[in-house]
């Protein structure tokens, strides 16, 4: 049985989406069992030591930030055309609108780009000095309604307990999540002690990032 987030319709076959309100469904349940939390690798202790690459390889699988590039890139473009054509008087109406559109879309690119960047930092930092704590994955949805670059992003919630308090959180990217990271699976989440609120799944001790 699968049941959609949404609006709590049960389907008893998998579809990509809702009939009743359009929404994603989430993956149907694996005949596999579900990882127990002793099969899990603990976490380091921090410091961590994180890869260079890990902030860019969180950014190119992010779909705000591939958006972002994409409109940003498409800015730039309308703007370079824009301007030669905008001075000449003669194609000046055809040049103000490309000119318009492309300081738009290259500022709001840029824009969501800042934006972004600064989350995968924080996601980084999170990796070096977060403190570990078992939490549970809540849903893994893969978004069909989304296209970037060819791909659907996929979305996996989950939620963990810090001094008795519930967190919850979730992680976003286009790249499969581990086939482990089932609905009700055990996992590690990594998580500020200043700032509890601000968490990431932690996956072993060489992946500190989707792959």
């Amino acid at each position: 049985m699968i049941t959609c987030p949404w609006c709590g319709t049960n389907y008893t076959s998998f579809q990509p989406n809702c009939d009743n309100c359009g929404g994603s469904l989430p993956l149907p349940p694996e005949k596999t069992p579900k990882p127990s939390a002793r099969s899990l690798s603990a976490p380091l202790p921090p410091p961590r030591e994180v890869p260079r690459q890990a902030l860019w390889h969180i950014m190119s699988s992010d779909g705000w930030a591939v958006s972002a590039s994409i409109f940003a890139l498409l800015g730039l473009i309308f703007a370079i055309v824009g301007v030669p054509l905008t001075i000449s008087l003669v194609a000046a109406f055809v040049g103000l609108p490309f000119l318009g559109l492309g300081l738009v879309f290259l500022g709001g690119g840029i824009t969501v780009l800042g934006w972004r960047y600064r989350m995968a930092k924080e996601t980084v930092e999170v990796l070096r000095e977060g403190q570990a704590v078992l939490g549970e994955v809540l849903s893994v949805i893969q978004h069909y309604n989304v296209r970037v670059n060819g791909r659907s992003p996929w979305t996996v919630e989950y939620d963990y307990e810090v001094d008795g308090r519930l967190y919850g959180g979730k992680v976003t990217t286009l790249s499969r999540p581990d086939l482990s990271q089932k609905p009700g699976s055990p996992v590690y989440v990594l998580f500020m002690r200043h700032e509890p609120g601000q968490s990431t799944i932690y996956r072993s001790p060489y992946g500190y990032y989707w792959t």
